[in-house]
């Protein structure tokens, strides 16, 4: 097969692509091969492939209907209505059913989540819901009938209710500058925010953990620094601050300013204090890898994917950590189980959409080792698919490609590739072998 076939496979081909798709559980890369091809296979393979969508998309209403997005769970409902060809009315039937239990039951759930709520704000003083002081006391008669008073001190009192239940009342003393403060920076009003931090105590740890995050936001990785250190220092140590942690977050802002070994240290005290968060070990491990502590890393990364083994980036990175330390049939093994886990067939773990990092990689590396050449052309042809703008790990495995098909435009491929890589870098050491076979 040429460089030509590869790219634009003839209709056997695309047939023989549609099949391989629809054995691994890919109805939906079958279709696409199977839309107005002529070819006498193609419509009894059309309608096994649109009916598998069918039921792939009963799937998806049934896990959007189950988050909570009936919208979407009713565009799949009609999706799946739409490729039906027939045999499968009862999976039908069951699945309105269930959606039918899972909206009574989630309409149950949300009238005690609002009387909890309710219940929860009515207790949350800084916001002055009780009748005490709030973070937006009116500063004109006028600003007590803004509409959207209610709206934002509801932001507030859930902005509030992420910081450690230790420092929450620390929160009402501060003040309306305060408030305005928060509601500034998730407005994106970052340098107004500043500018009202720095007016407030520098002993509040919530001031200096507000202030982290608006410096940050400014670019000032510096000021974030010392913003993270003095709020640790006033909060006896780092805490899960809402969705963030101020150990990792610091961490972060340490490698950005070219100090790893300090943020390794402030990350071992994060996983060392009880219950850390999982991109602690994450940004450790990227960390040890730059170090190469691949051992250690690589220990991080399987204790991970033990503890998220739905996410596609922590197997991706484990790859990466065992290709550096020259394990690669180990880091191929790793790329396999996370198709496997991921994106597998329907029914058995979601089905979740094909991950390109995945994808890429795990060709690459059969093609650089001459294994697995089939398979790693199909994985290539998906990552194809799913690439936007052409980046370099691109521009090498279509390089890769060509080579392995033993294209005529393969050399000149590996030249120009060649001559737009640094020669200072190592991907100019890896693009330089592409001549060497």
């Amino acid at each position: 097969m040429g460089l030509w076939s590869w790219f634009f496979p003839s209709a056997a081909d695309r047939v023989e692509t549609a099949r391989k798709a629809l054995e691994s559980g890919r109805p939906d890369q079958a279709r696409l091969e199977l839309l107005e091809l002529d070819h006498p296979d193609a419509p009894a393979l059309l309608l096994e492939a649109e009916n598998a969508l069918a039921l792939k998309n009963l799937e998806h209403a049934v896990q959007l209907a189950r988050a909570g997005d009936d919208v979407r769970a009713a565009e799949h409902l009609q999706l799946a209505e739409d490729f039906h060809h027939g045999g499968h009315e009862e999976a039908f039937r069951e699945t309105r059913r269930e959606l039918r239990e899972i909206r009574g039951e989630r309409d149950a759930a949300e009238e005690r989540r609002k009387a909890e709520e309710k219940a929860r704000l009515l207790q949350v003083d800084p916001l002055g819901a009780t009748g005490g002081p709030s973070f937006l006391d009116p500063q004109v008669d006028g600003d007590a009938f803004d509409p959207d008073r209610e709206e934002r001190e509801q932001r507030l009192a859930l902005h509030v209710e992420g910081y450690p239940a230790a420092l929450r009342s620390a929160a009402g003393p501060l003040g309306p500058e305060f408030g305005q403060a928060i509601l500034d920076l998730q407005e994106g009003r970052t340098a107004d925010a500043i500018q009202r931090l720095v007016a407030l105590p520098d002993d509040a740890p919530l001031v200096q953990w507000e202030r982290a995050k608006a410096a940050w936001g400014l670019q000032d990785p510096v000021g974030a620094i010392d913003a993270l250190r003095r709020f640790a220092n006033l909060a006896g140590g780092h805490h899960a601050m809402g969705n963030e942690h101020s150990g990792v977050f610091l961490a972060s802002a340490l490698a950005s300013t070219g100090d790893p070994d300090g943020a390794v240290r402030v990350l071992r005290e994060v996983l060392a204090a009880p219950k850390p968060p999982p991109s602690a070990s994450f940004l450790l491990a990227q960390l040890l890898a730059g170090k190469k502590a691949y051992a250690e890393a690589d220990g991080l990364l399987v204790n991970l994917v033990k503890e998220h083994p739905k996410q596609s980036e922590i197997y991706t990175l484990l790859a990466r950590v065992r290709v550096a330390g020259g394990q690669r049939v180990q880091a191929m093994r790793a790329l396999e189980a996370s198709l496997e886990a991921v994106c597998c067939t329907p029914g058995k773990c979601g089905s979740q959409a094909p991950d390109l990092d995945t994808h890429r990689l795990l060709a690459t590396l059969y093609l650089e080792d001459g294994i697995e050449q089939e398979r790693a052309l199909d994985l290539a042809r998906t990552a194809a698919s799913l690439a936007g703008q052409t980046t370099w790990e691109d521009a090498y495995l279509g390089a890769l490609v060509a080579r392995t098909l033993k294209s005529p435009e393969a050399p000149d491929l590996a030249r120009r590739l060649i001559a737009a890589t640094p020669t200072d870098t190592p991907l100019h050491e890896r693009a330089a072998r592409l001549l060497e076979a």
